[in-house]
Protein backbone atom coordinates (compact mmCIF):
# COMPACT_ATOMS: atom_id res chain seq x y z
CA UNK A 1 0.00 0.00 0.00
CA UNK A 2 1.31 3.43 -1.26
CA UNK A 3 0.94 5.91 1.80
CA UNK A 4 -0.24 9.71 0.04
CA UNK A 5 1.97 12.39 1.50
CA UNK A 6 -0.29 15.58 1.99
CA UNK A 7 0.57 18.97 2.88
CA UNK A 8 -2.02 20.41 5.52
CA UNK A 9 -2.95 24.02 6.60
CA UNK A 10 -3.38 24.95 9.88
CA UNK A 11 -5.46 28.24 10.80
CA UNK A 12 -4.75 29.06 14.72
CA UNK A 13 -7.27 30.77 16.64
CA UNK A 14 -7.76 34.36 17.65
CA UNK A 15 -10.38 36.74 17.39
CA UNK A 16 -11.24 36.65 13.73
CA UNK A 17 -12.42 33.09 13.91
CA UNK A 18 -15.40 33.70 12.76
CA UNK A 19 -14.15 35.75 9.43
CA UNK A 20 -11.66 32.64 8.77
CA UNK A 21 -14.77 30.28 9.51
CA UNK A 22 -17.33 32.11 6.77
CA UNK A 23 -14.14 32.49 4.21
CA UNK A 24 -13.16 28.91 4.57
CA UNK A 25 -16.73 27.60 4.21
CA UNK A 26 -17.18 29.37 0.91
CA UNK A 27 -14.07 27.84 -0.56
CA UNK A 28 -14.19 24.05 0.84
CA UNK A 29 -16.61 21.58 1.50
CA UNK A 30 -16.52 21.01 5.11
CA UNK A 31 -19.08 22.54 7.21
CA UNK A 32 -19.08 25.32 9.82
CA UNK A 33 -18.60 22.76 12.67
CA UNK A 34 -16.09 21.14 11.05
CA UNK A 35 -13.63 24.24 10.22
CA UNK A 36 -14.61 25.65 13.90
CA UNK A 37 -13.67 22.20 15.16
CA UNK A 38 -9.99 22.19 13.22
CA UNK A 39 -9.59 25.83 13.93
CA UNK A 40 -10.22 24.71 18.06
CA UNK A 41 -7.71 21.24 17.98
CA UNK A 42 -5.11 22.82 15.75
CA UNK A 43 -6.06 20.35 12.43
CA UNK A 44 -5.43 20.82 9.36
CA UNK A 45 -8.81 22.70 7.61
CA UNK A 46 -7.22 22.23 4.16
CA UNK A 47 -5.06 19.59 3.12
CA UNK A 48 -3.76 18.16 -0.39
CA UNK A 49 -1.98 15.76 -2.01
CA UNK A 50 1.51 16.77 -2.17
CA UNK A 51 1.74 15.69 -6.09
CA UNK A 52 -1.65 17.59 -7.08
CA UNK A 53 -0.50 20.90 -8.82
CA UNK A 54 -3.97 22.33 -8.79
CA UNK A 55 -4.64 21.12 -4.46
CA UNK A 56 -1.63 23.20 -3.96
CA UNK A 57 -2.12 26.18 -5.77
CA UNK A 58 -5.76 25.97 -4.45
CA UNK A 59 -4.01 25.85 -0.77
CA UNK A 60 -1.12 28.86 -1.83
CA UNK A 61 -4.53 30.80 -2.72
CA UNK A 62 -6.21 30.51 0.87
CA UNK A 63 -3.10 30.89 2.74
CA UNK A 64 -2.54 34.46 0.90
CA UNK A 65 -6.04 35.37 1.47
CA UNK A 66 -6.20 34.00 4.93
CA UNK A 67 -2.81 35.85 5.60
CA UNK A 68 -4.23 39.08 4.68
CA UNK A 69 -7.07 38.56 6.44
CA UNK A 70 -4.53 38.61 9.94
CA UNK A 71 -4.98 34.76 10.34
CA UNK A 72 -1.79 33.10 11.87
CA UNK A 73 -0.89 29.83 10.06
CA UNK A 74 1.16 27.05 9.79
CA UNK A 75 1.91 24.50 7.03
CA UNK A 76 2.65 20.90 7.59
CA UNK A 77 4.04 18.02 5.71
CA UNK A 78 3.93 14.34 7.13
CA UNK A 79 3.09 16.90 10.86
CA UNK A 80 6.31 18.89 9.83
CA UNK A 81 5.95 22.60 10.27
CA UNK A 82 7.34 23.66 6.27
CA UNK A 83 7.67 27.32 5.12
CA UNK A 84 5.38 28.23 2.05
CA UNK A 85 8.52 29.08 -0.08
CA UNK A 86 8.22 24.76 -0.25
CA UNK A 87 4.79 24.66 -1.23
CA UNK A 88 5.49 27.49 -4.08
CA UNK A 89 9.10 25.52 -4.97
CA UNK A 90 6.98 22.16 -4.99
CA UNK A 91 4.91 23.83 -7.13
CA UNK A 92 7.23 24.84 -9.80
CA UNK A 93 8.93 21.77 -9.74
CA UNK A 94 5.66 20.10 -10.90
CA UNK A 95 5.19 22.47 -13.50
CA UNK A 96 8.48 21.93 -14.96
CA UNK A 97 8.12 18.47 -14.72
CA UNK A 98 4.84 18.91 -16.94
CA UNK A 99 6.51 20.50 -19.39
CA UNK A 100 9.37 17.74 -19.47
CA UNK A 101 6.93 15.37 -20.04
CA UNK A 102 5.51 17.31 -23.04
CA UNK A 103 8.38 17.97 -24.49
CA UNK A 104 9.23 13.88 -24.31
CA UNK A 105 6.10 13.10 -25.45
CA UNK A 106 6.36 15.66 -28.88
CA UNK A 107 10.05 14.36 -29.27
CA UNK A 108 8.64 10.47 -29.22
CA UNK A 109 5.74 10.92 -31.11
CA UNK A 110 7.16 12.88 -33.75
CA UNK A 111 9.73 9.88 -34.62
CA UNK A 112 6.61 7.97 -35.64
CA UNK A 113 5.55 10.15 -38.39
Amino acid sequence: MIAITTIDLVVFHDSNVTTYIRFLRKKTTKSIMEIKQCINLGKPVIQCDYYNRDELMFLMQCYKKLLSMGAKLAIYEEGRSIPIEMVKNLIESIEGIEIDRERIDNLTFDDFE
